[in-house]
Order: C-alpha cells, then sequence, then structure tokens
C-alpha cells in the first residue's frame, strides 16, 4: 500500500466515525431541546447507540488498524463512552433498575479533561478538529453540570447540536478531499507545528 493510499484510508475512516457522531449527537441534541417527544427517548437512545457507539468504536479500530493512533484512540473511547451510556440509560427505561444522573458526572468529568487534551493534539491538525473537541470538552462539562441538577438541558443540548453540525462538516470535507484530492470544504491550518527533528533532519541544523 503506498503512503497515499494509505491516507486516503485513514481520512475515509474518520469520515465514518465522524458521520456517525453528527447523527448520535444531533439526535440526542434535538431531544434535549425538545424537537423529539420523551415517548421517542428509548428510539433516542438506540441511534445514539448505533451511530455514535458501534460505529465510532468501529472506525477507530479501523484506524487504529492503519496505524493512525491519534484518530483511533478519539473514535474508539468516544465510541466506548456512547456506548456505556446509552446502555445504562436503555437498561433503567426498560427494567426496574433507575440509576441516580449522578452516576454519569464522574465519566463526564473525566471525558471533559480527555477531550481538553484532545484540543491540543488535534491542533497539530487543524483549526477545525481542534475546535470539534473544545466544544466537546465544553459540553461534558455542562453535562457533566445538567447531571448534578445544577442547570437544565439546554445547554448540553445546544452543545450536542453544534458537536454535530461541526463532525457532519468535517466529515464531508474529509470525503471530498480524499474523493477530489481538493480542500473543498476548509478545514483550517494547524494552530501548532511540530518541532523538527534534528536527529532526523541534520541537514536543518546548518
Amino acid at each position: 500500500m503506498t503512503k497515499n493510499e494509505q491516507a486516503t484510508r485513514q481520512i475515509d475512516v474518520l469520515a465514518i466515525g465522524l458521520f456517525g457522531l453528527a447523527v448520535a449527537a444531533l439526535t440526542l441534541g434535538v431531544a434535549q431541546l425538545g424537537g423529539i417527544p420523551d415517548r421517542d427517548q428509548i428510539g433516542t437512545l438506540v441511534i445514539a447507540l448505533a451511530f455514535g457507539g458501534i460505529v465510532q468504536i468501529l472506525a477507530g479500530i479501523t484506524d487504529i488498524r492503519y496505524h493512525e493512533q491519534l484518530g483511533g484512540t478519539a473514535l474508539t473511547m468516544y465510541g466506548f463512552f456512547w456506548t456505556t451510556i446509552c446502555t445504562a440509560k436503555l437498561v433503567g427505561e426498560s427494567t426496574s433498575f433507575h440509576f441516580d444522573q449522578v452516576l454519569y458526572a464522574p465519566i463526564n468529568m473525566v471525558y471533559a479533561v480527555f477531550s481538553v487534551v484532545m484540543v491540543y493534539l488535534t491542533a497539530y491538525r487543524n483549526v477545525t478538529l481542534s475546535l470539534l473537541h473544545a466544544i466537546i470538552a465544553a459540553t461534558f462539562v455542562v453535562t457533566s453540570l445538567e447531571r448534578l441538577d445544577m442547570i437544565s438541558e439546554t445547554l448540553p443540548g445546544v452543545g450536542h447540536v453544534l458537536v454535530g453540525f461541526l463532525a457532519f462538516y468535517y466529515a464531508v470535507a474529509s470525503l471530498t478531499q480524499a474523493f477530489t484530492g481538493e480542500p473543498l470544504l476548509p478545514l483550517g491550518p494547524p494552530l501548532l507545528s511540530k518541532p523538527v527533528d534534528l536527529e532526523v533532519n541534520p541537514a536543518s541544523a546548518v
């Protein structure tokens, strides 16, 4: 496999994962903002589980297979988050088990910190991906506050809608660039640049 073929595969895999995230986040966000009736909550959770959980995990595993550690780690970890939360909520909705909302606060805070780290790491990629993780981090924070009954679902809902739209934008931009070879939708330049390795590039020290 050539480097160009490998890069195309990586871009396509990232697009798959982000399409899944877009569907899950938009569905959940619209539900939190009252656009989807409460009686459809189980359906909302099933959609979020399938697209936010299963799709992202499969995409992440594929990304790792092609030695893309950053994208693979992010996709699989976010995928496991969606899978865990949706499964717990489905169990609570369909059985006599009813979990307290505070149960979900610690995992949201852990993922908020993880997302802040991803903001820094993806700053070496492009503006859009770094901004996506910044919004994800903020959404985890406000979701934690909502779990503790400190705020309503409005801010988490807005956060999920923004995450969904930006993930969809990045996925479309990634796909079109992979197919045409041209950046039809701008993703922005990297915010940070990696330092030059003098051992790998000794001529740069001259």
